[in-house]
């Protein structure tokens, strides 16, 4: 299975996963499509494959929820590791759910694979708890803080048809990163100039 991410305007972006029973996961071909999964996820020269020769002007992946690719199942990959070199900490959560949140908000800049060029700053609770079964069927919790928390939060809101423009503090100022211009914007988050206006696409609560 060799997937490709969807475009960004492509319908099934906003529609909601089905969740997978035990049974389904023991079948040998779910397997292997959370293999093919995982191979998307770190077929781009991420960290977690050594050797890999990493493109630094293009952003890593460090998470991908099914239907990014396609694939309307509630499963997605997270390396809740984000932010630290050489090491990680690779998750498949199948039906996971979002049980508490905290008041405490953090502010963070996020893109994702499905929209290539745009980026902003969100706002999402800063720390998060969840539930969810492993590749095997097992039943996992996590509560985690920081990035690892943002990521989580992105990639649920994935599987429930909701996108990261929905969470920008300012979808009318996006911002445009050309391709080969990321390594620029990771120094110049803060001041960078291009923008674009994706407030028509917004989805709010």
């Amino acid at each position: 299975m060799n997937f490709l991410p969807l475009a960004e305007d492509d319908p099934r972006l906003r529609q909601a996963c089905a969740p997978l029973s035990r049974r389904e996961l023991r079948v040998k071909e779910q397997q292997m499509e959370i293999d093919a999964l995982l191979d998307f996820v770190y077929g781009k020269g991420n960290k977690a494959v050594p050797g890999a020769e990493r493109d630094r002007t293009r952003p890593g992946t460090v998470g991908l929820s099914a239907n990014q690719v396609g694939v309307m199942k509630q499963i997605c990959i997270v390396d809740l590791s984000i932010g630290r070199r050489g090491y990680y900490d690779l998750q498949v959560l199948v039906n996971p759910k979002i049980v508490w949140r905290s008041k405490t908000m953090v502010e963070k800049h996020e893109g994702c694979v499905n929209f290539p060029t745009t980026w902003g700053q969100t706002r999402r609770s800063a720390t998060v708890k969840v539930e969810a079964l492993d590749r095997s069927g097992n039943e996992i919790a996590l509560k985690v803080t920081g990035w690892a928390a943002v990521l989580l939060q992105h990639e649920v809101d994935h599987l429930n048809g909701r996108l990261f423009i929905d969470r920008l503090i300012e979808p009318v100022r996006a911002d445009l990163v050309e391709e080969g211009e990321f390594q620029n914007y990771r120094k110049q988050k803060s001041t960078w100039s291009m923008k674009i206006d994706v407030s028509e696409r917004v989805i709010k609560d």
